[in-house]
């Protein structure tokens, strides 16, 4: 998030780390789910164990915000086991919140209650699934990556199709927003691409921006 790297960037090199320890130690104390890979919460909800919707969403905050600290504090890590676990407890935080708005629903106006889609949705662990699926495929762009890595760590033929489907719309939304924000970017830099490019040449000792004859006129 931008807000990390602003404070991140007046910190001095050396307490960058220190720093990311700290606050990621101090999380991890009253959360631990979000330390290391986090492979056991999502095994869990692979497993069908519920999790509170409330708890769900503190979890998603808490890993997006110690990975941050962790990528601006040069600490070691990746992206891949946290992009797993942000999808799945994302897609089982949305799956408890339309089963809960169904029930309630279901419960106002009885009449309703013979149509298919209140008669139950997929299990918690499809929904785990299909998210951190998702989560993956956006941010690698590797939707077929990310369909057969989740099929082979649950071996469940029902959710493929699902599967294979939010992971291209997924990969594909995470193109569109990519190539948004790099458009966004280049109309507020003050200076002129184009520009930019022309004035750009190749010396003997790299690449200077401004002609050698407008610096000796300065």
């Amino acid at each position: 998030p931008p807000l990390v790297q602003q404070i991140f960037q007046s910190v001095p090199k050396d307490a960058k780390p220190l720093i990311g320890s700290v606050v990621c130690g101090i999380v991890g104390v009253y959360i631990p789910q979000v330390l290391f890979f986090g492979y056991e919460t999502l095994n869990g909800l692979f497993l069908n164990n519920s999790i509170p919707t409330e708890y769900l969403f503190l979890l998603l905050v808490a890993k997006l915000l110690t990975t941050a600290i962790c990528a601006a504090s040069g600490l070691v890590g990746g992206t891949f086991a946290p992009s797993l676990f942000l999808g799945g407890v994302l897609g089982a935080g949305f799956h408890n919140i339309i089963s809960d708005s169904l029930r309630s629903i279901s419960h106002v106006y009885p009449e309703l209650s013979a149509y298919p889609i209140f008669e139950g949705i997929s299990g918690l662990p499809a929904f785990a699934m299909v998210g951190a699926a998702s989560v993956l495929a956006a941010l690698f762009r590797a939707p077929l990556t990310a369909s057969l890595l989740l099929f082979e760590c649950t071996r469940n033929y029902d959710v493929i199709l699902p599967l294979m489907a939010s992971a291209g719309v997924a990969s594909l939304t995470g193109d569109i927003v990519e190539k948004w924000l790099d458009e966004e970017q280049r109309e507020n830099d003050p200076v002129s691409w184009g520009d930019l490019a022309t004035r750009i040449y190749e010396t003997d000792d790299g690449i200077c921006i401004t002609p050698p004859d407008e610096d000796a006129e300065k």
